[in-house]
């Protein structure tokens, strides 16, 4: 479940559908090529809704140079919901699996963190339009993600990442999906993780956030890991993009787990962030 009637209009729900299917296939160095769009339409939907919600696709195909070439229509006894396979391309030699994180390797990440679940936060609390800038600017960041595509390509061009994800569940479980492929263990720093400033103005306390920004979700930010000679070609890059990359942990043995360090004092993590199947939205 990624929205409900009235958080988003229907250019809004096309456009993030393929978003985050954009967002997949760029988390593995590919580019985004064809995509089937399935509709599943209950009686009362209407011809109108269904050309919005081809607006925001193919503004989103646009965008990031997808075309779609085929799908489906159905009836459903229920609500609207749409379904899209996204296929990508990419040069062999080229591709970033999850499960290549080393020993000694640095954790980095694109952008900053939890905006996305704040403007749910917003949404859920009936604060639809929001009253600040920052308010507006997290709720944007729920309805109309901005995958790191090309900011992607880039890292593995420049990089070349020995493991990468997009953060769609939040940092701890995506980072999960890494440590569990590639057999290692991590220690994040507590003060490197790249807070929004929207996440900070809606907590006031950096504890609140930082919890927030580490389980939130929805951010499609890019999550990897490069050997550590790599890391003198990190502020380079980030000019080149114009996107923070933050340095915000290192890849440690497995039986050490995760653990958050925070000057003198570490702690166990465990997984957290969003689960279909356990904590649904709302």
């Amino acid at each position: 479940t990624h929205f409900k009637a009235g958080w988003m209009s229907m250019g809004d729900i096309g456009w993030k559908a393929l978003a985050v299917n954009v967002s997949d296939v760029a988390a593995t160095g590919a580019l985004p090529r064809h995509a089937l769009v399935t509709l599943f339409l209950p009686d009362d939907f209407t011809t109108r809704a269904v050309d919005e919600i081809y607006d925001g696709l193919e503004a989103c195909c646009k965008e990031y140079g997808v075309a779609i070439v085929g799908g489906d229509i159905v009836h459903i006894e229920g609500p609207f919901a749409i379904s899209i396979a996204l296929a990508g391309t990419c040069e062999r030699d080229e591709i970033v699996l999850r499960s290549g994180a080393r020993q000694g390797d640095i954790i980095v990440v694109t952008g900053a963190l939890g905006e996305a679940r704040v403007g749910l936060a917003y949404l859920e609390g009936g604060k639809g339009e929001g009253k600040t800038e920052g308010a507006k600017h997290c709720i944007e960041r729920f309805r109309r993600p901005k995958p790191r595509l090309n900011e992607a390509r880039r890292i593995v061009a420049t990089l070349n990442p020995s493991s990468m994800i997009d953060v769609s569940d939040g940092l701890l479980s995506d980072l999960w999906h890494i440590l569990n492929a590639s057999g290692v263990g991590a220690v994040l720093d507590a003060q490197a993780i790249p807070i929004g400033e929207g996440v900070q103005e809606y907590f006031g306390s950096r504890e609140q956030a930082l919890s927030h920004a580490l389980s939130g979700g929805e951010d499609y930010e890019i999550l990897f890991t490069i050997p550590d000679g790599a890391q003198s070609k990190l502020a380079d890059l980030e000019a080149e993009i114009g996107i923070k990359l933050t340095r915000i942990g290192i890849i440690t043995p497995k039986g050490e787990g995760v653990k958050l360090s925070s000057g003198d004092t570490e702690k166990m993590l465990e997984p957290d962030g969003f689960d279909h199947f356990r904590r649904p939205v709302g």
